[in-house]
C-alpha cells in the first residue's frame, strides 16, 4: 500500500453535479493535507445516469484546475458509469491530471502504488 494514501468512499443519491462537487471537494481536503495519492470509491452513489462526453469533459476539467498536477487520483467506479473508450482518462493526461478509473479496489490501490512515470523524450537514434 502507498504511503500517503488518502481513501474516501462517497454514497447516496446525487445529481452528478453534485457528485463532481463532492470529488472536488475529496481531491482539495487531499490538498490541504498535503497528500499526493487518493483513492475515491464512488460504487455507493446512486441518482444520476451515465454522464455523457460533454459531461465528462466539464468534470475532468474541473479536476484538473483543482489538483494543478499535484496529485495521484485512483477512482472505483461501477462498470454502469465508465466510459469504454477511457476518453475522460486520456483527457486527464493530457490536461496534466494523473488519474485512472478502476472497478475494483484492489486494481486503484496497486495502480496507485506504482511511480508516475516521466517521459524523457524519445530514444536516442543510433
Amino acid at each position: 500500500m502507498p504511503e500517503n494514501l488518502l481513501a474516501f468512499r462517497l454514497q447516496g443519491p446525487k445529481t452528478f453535479a453534485q457528485a463532481v462537487d463532492e470529488v472536488d471537494d475529496c481531491l482539495r481536503q487531499a490538498m490541504a493535507q498535503g497528500e499526493r495519492r487518493v483513492l475515491i470509491d464512488v460504487r455507493g452513489l446512486t441518482g444520476f445516469a451515465k454522464p455523457d462526453l460533454l459531461a465528462r469533459v466539464g468534470m475532468v476539467r474541473r479536476w484538473a484546475a483543482t489538483t494543478q498536477g499535484r496529485l495521484r487520483m485512483a477512482m472505483i467506479s461501477p462498470p454502469e458509469l465508465n466510459d469504454g473508450e477511457r476518453f475522460d482518462v486520456v483527457l486527464a493526461q493530457g490536461l496534466g491530471f494523473d488519474g485512472n478509473v478502476f472497478e475494483s479496489e484492489e486494481e486503484a490501490r496497486h495502480w496507485l502504488a506504482q511511480e508516475a512515470a516521466l517521459w524523457a523524450g524519445p530514444p536516442p537514434a543510433f
